[in-house]
This record gives structure tokens, sequence and C-alpha cells, in this order.
């Protein structure tokens, strides 16, 4: 690699973060004895000051030291500081590398990087990701198929050590060398918790009520909490209200998305689930939604329901009053 004073890889994937400076630190290996000549440290553990003084010892029996920071988005303000002066004079023989996960690029670490050293993100893109997940199997040696391919990247989301560890767990499993197919990774592999909670919401927004109920009774026996589920429900529907009354002041949706400040990726957001979703509810639609959600958690709370009941009570209310075949102001109430 180029003799660069100072390298930062940051990004949102820990995974990939630490492959990148995997990558590295096999060229490093090929050029150093990295017995004497490689350290590492951990931000939050370890301080500045140990890993710039051992950057400013000498090589032994080579040209050329490397030290690692991992971490690095845990360094302090006074610590990032400290760093920059140690920037502005680096020691001629050595590498300053810094791994850091969850940074923002417009963070003080990464200006003061980019300043006299490299910057470098490790990053993928939500399109990019089934061609990862197809790589990761054609490592191993494997084919997987459309299908299974599609249930694993709806199923764990944007999780890439989730991703990566049920692909070693498929690969383990499979037997032979052909294709990986559906039945195997549905048998072996199950959706995140926190997936299937967004996929609930969806399915009760959309008015699809079989499959909410079959999703909430599954989330119930892998013991998800009841509160965190009435809150994802009653959340997405404040979203909703908030996105149709923006939309009705007639609001772009990039403008709307910086008012809600909707985070990662936001045209994903509007797009597959906001937009197709706030059409199926008027204004008055989505305060009776909000006003069934408030009972649920006020009939859970007071003892009035159980948990469980008081769930599936709102789940099929709020799935009927999405019903597109339902009239304005039909009430979900049975008669």
């Amino acid at each position: 690699m180029a003799k660069e004073k100072a390298l930062l890889i940051y990004g949102d994937q820990a995974l990939l973060v630490e492959e990148e400076l995997r990558k590295i630190l096999e060229r490093v290996g090929r050029e150093i004895d990295t017995e004497f000549n490689l350290d590492f440290f951990q931000a939050g553990e370890d301080s500045i000051e140990e890993a710039l003084g051992a950057a400013e010892t000498l090589p032994f029996a080579s040209g050329w030291r490397y030290v690692v920071i991992k971490e690095a988005q845990r360094l302090s303000p006074g610590e990032v500081k400290r760093l920059a002066r140690y920037l502005e004079d680096p020691p001629e023989s050595a590498t300053l590398i810094l791994a850091a996960v969850g940074l923002k690029a417009a963070s003080a670490l990464v200006k003061e990087v980019g300043k006299r050293g490299r910057v470098r993100s490790a990053s993928i893109s939500r399109r990019e990701i089934p061609l990862w997940i197809k790589n990761r199997f054609e490592a191993r040696g494997l084919h997987v198929n459309g299908k299974a391919l599609s249930y694993l990247r709806e199923s764990l989301g944007e999780d890439l050590m989730a991703i990566e560890a049920a692909v070693e767990k498929i690969s383990l499993f499979h037997e032979g060398r052909g294709t990986v197919e559906l039945d195997e990774v549905v048998s072996l592999v199950s959706p995140s918790a926190e997936r299937t909670v967004y996929e609930l919401v969806d399915r009760v927004a959309v008015g699809d009520g079989d499959q909410a109920l079959k999703i909430l009774r599954r989330l119930v026996q892998q013991g998800e909490k009841a509160g965190y589920i009435l809150h994802a429900m009653e959340s997405h529907f404040l979203r909703l209200l908030m996105y149709r009354a923006l939309r009705e002041e007639g609001r772009a949706d990039p403008e709307i998305a910086a008012r809600m400040n909707l985070t990662g990726n936001r045209e994903w957001v509007i797009g597959s689930r906001l937009r197709p979703q706030y059409a199926a509810f008027d204004e008055d639609r989505l305060r009776e939604a909000l006003s069934l959600l408030v009972k649920a958690e006020y009939d859970m709370k007071t003892g009035n329901l159980g948990a469980e009941d008081a769930l599936l009570v709102v789940t099929a209310s709020l799935c009927k009053l999405a019903d597109p075949h339902r009239k304005a102001g039909q009430s979900t109430k049975n008669p």
C-alpha cells in the first residue's frame, strides 16, 4: 500500500469496515515483520497517547511501522484534537490506521484525517446487497437461486453481519455442490424480530389481515414485547398522518423527507411504504387508527385485556380499517 501517514476506514456496516481493514493488513503482512512492527489499540479502552507513542517508535529491522486503532468512533473530542496535533508533524516511518463504525462523514475525525491523510468509506448500497449475498455463496463454492436470495434479503434486511452468519450456516448444512434452494434457507434462517415487526406494520397498513395475524402470532411466540409492537404501529400511523398532512400542503417528497427527519434510504421509505399506504387512509381513518391504538395501550395497562389479546384485537381492527372496500366513516366495531 502507499505510505500514507494516516488512513481512516469508516462505514455503517462493521463487517465491511473489518473486511477493508483485513485487506490492508494482508498487504502490510507482505511488507513488514508484523510481530515487531504492527500494533493494535482499541479506542475507549486504550489511551490515544499509547497508540501515538507506538507510532512514534522506530520500526525494528524494517523500514516501516503500522499502528491500528479500532473503534475509532469512540475517540473523545479531546483525543481527536490530540490526533490532529500528531498529524501536523507525524513520524517519517509510520502509518496510523483508524477503523470506525457508524461515523458520520461530517465528523471531526473524518475532517482531521482527511486534511493530512486519506479517508476511505467502506459502504454498500441497498441495490448491491443481493449481488453481495450471491458473491458470499460463490466464495464458498455454492450457487443460490433467486427465491432463496430474496428470502435472505427480506428476512435480514441490511444487517450484513446477520446475512454473513446465515450464509455460513447454510453453507455448513448444505450437502454437495448444488444450488441452495428456498426450502433449506427457510428452515435455517428466521427473520430478525425488528424486520418482522416492520413487515407486520406494513401488512396492517394495507389491510392484509390474514398475514398480519400470522406474523403477530409468530412474534408473540418468539417472545417479542407487546409494548414494542404497539409502539411500532403507533409510530407508523403517526408518520402516515404527518405524510398525508404535508402532501395536502402541496409539498414534494424530498421536502417531506427532510421535514420528517427520515433516516436511511428516504426514497425507499416514501416510495415503498408511505406513499402507497397513505392512499388507503383519509384523515378520519388515520385518526381512528390512532384511537384504536390508544385504546389497546389502555387495555394493556389497566388489565382490561391481556397483552396478546389486546394486540390481536387492535391488529384485526386496523386491518379492517385499511380495507379498501370499507366505506368512509364506517365503524370498525362489530354490529
